[in-house]
């Protein structure tokens, strides 16, 4: 698919993508290949509070110790919306070439059929375009579409980063920098209890932003 010099994205571009998006997302029905849609975020150790209504007053007003925030980690992970699973590395190490590769070795354990490719979904950033980065995926036949700049209503990761933020960090303290990352690793491994949420949520129906 040619590539476009993107800066603001035109509601026909992006109806464009979606196209291309849904066409991909057939042939994975179709057991042609395997669709995943994958991002990098970075969450800090500390609490993260809510808006909500309330009664007017102190009284009711709620509060939610914290952490310093000196210490976080970058999560990296590929969701297939077919499936409803997701491939997740958990580390304090940032996210840079040697890690991107790293984490296609890990799709690759996953889908380990090396005839079927794996289009993998993402956005723009410096480290996951670099030649090193596209040449490694090339030979484990992962292609990757990049998706373009300012369009996280492209990508389905988005709506999931918010849904796993609810679950797990919500008005929700803890002590040690350990629980944290375990609470991260609990929620991963117990994705089938969210399956029907995460269905709902995770429709592949795109919203389109008008960026003008």
């Amino acid at each position: 698919m040619k590539r476009l010099p993107w800066k603001h994205q035109t509601i026909e571009t992006q109806e464009m993508y979606i196209k291309y998006i849904e066409e991909k997302i057939e042939e994975a029905k179709q057991w042609k290949s395997v669709v995943l849609f994958t991002d990098a975020m970075h969450q800090i150790h500390t609490s993260e509070s809510w808006y909500a209504w309330q009664k007017r007053g102190k009284g009711w007003t709620k509060t939610i110790e914290s952490n310093t925030g000196r210490r976080r980690i970058n999560i990296t992970w590929a969701y297939n919306p077919l499936e409803c699973t997701a491939i997740t590395n958990i580390s304090e190490e940032n996210c840079n070439i040697t890690s991107t590769k790293s984490f296609f070795d890990l799709i690759r354990k996953t889908y380990i059929d090396l005839s079927t490719p794996i289009h993998l979904f993402m956005d723009n950033a410096r480290y996951q375009k670099a030649y090193e980065v596209q040449e490694y995926a090339d030979t484990l036949n992962i292609v990757l579409e990049y998706l373009p700049p300012y369009s996280p209503n492209l990508n389905l990761i988005e709506r999931f980063w918010k849904f796993t933020k609810k679950i797990v960090v919500r008005n929700k303290y803890y002590e040690a920098f350990g629980s944290f990352v375990s609470a991260f690793k609990s929620f991963f491994q117990s994705l089938d209890s969210y399956k029907s949420s995460l269905k709902s949520l995770l429709t592949l129906k795109f919203e389109i932003i008008n960026n003008y």
